[in-house]
């Protein structure tokens, strides 16, 4: 038994959105203080790491107005009700890279941010078919396909220009699943 489960009492949404709603918790903590929990909940998202041919990734560059800059990610994006993560990974593939997938590979899944919010990461590795088409962007979406390098992206993440947790996160996931003959 998980001795340092937190039971919840009660609940209240204050905020529902497109992409996410907020929760109040009322919480009993498991030696019986008393406090509350903010939770943004999120249906989730996929990270692809596109490759290419022999030695090119394609990326994107998009403008987070969170961070007001224009970010270096990877294919990314929510999974849809109803859609599981592997739809969802060859979906966002199609419309962000423009490129169909010839092979998906999963390599993790993760929590970014565990301390107050629900999402999970489902990260893959897709293998590209050869010829783009058009890109099918969302009406909401503004960003760049870009063709990068395994060096340009180590460089990009060395110098700060790839500073994105999740697209660091599937880099190093990819790596490893290489190199232990996972993919």
């Amino acid at each position: 038994m998980d001795t340092m489960t937190e039971k919840t009492l009660g609940s209240k949404r204050i905020f529902e959105g497109r992409a996410l709603t907020i929760d109040v918790l009322d919480i009993e903590m498991p030696d019986g203080r008393r406090t509350t929990r903010e939770v943004l909940r999120h249906r989730g998202a996929v990270c692809i790491l596109c490759h290419l041919d022999t030695d090119r990734y394609v990326f994107v560059r998009q403008y987070r107005k969170a961070v007001e800059q224009t970010l270096l990610e990877c294919v990314a994006g929510c999974i849809d009700p109803g859609e599981t993560p592997d739809e969802a990974a060859i979906r966002e593939t199609a419309e962000e890279s423009g490129y169909e997938v010839a092979k998906l590979v999963p390599v993790g899944r993760t929590l970014p941010a565990p301390g107050y919010c629900d999402e999970t990461h489902w990260h893959f590795y897709a293998e590209l078919k050869p010829k783009a088409g058009a890109l099918r962007l969302d009406t909401d979406e503004n960003l760049k396909p870009v063709i990068l390098t395994a060096r340009e992206i180590d460089a990009a993440i060395e110098d700060g220009t790839l500073i994105d947790g999740k697209t660091v996160i599937l880099w190093d996931l990819c790596r490893r699943a290489l190199a232990g003959g996972k993919i």
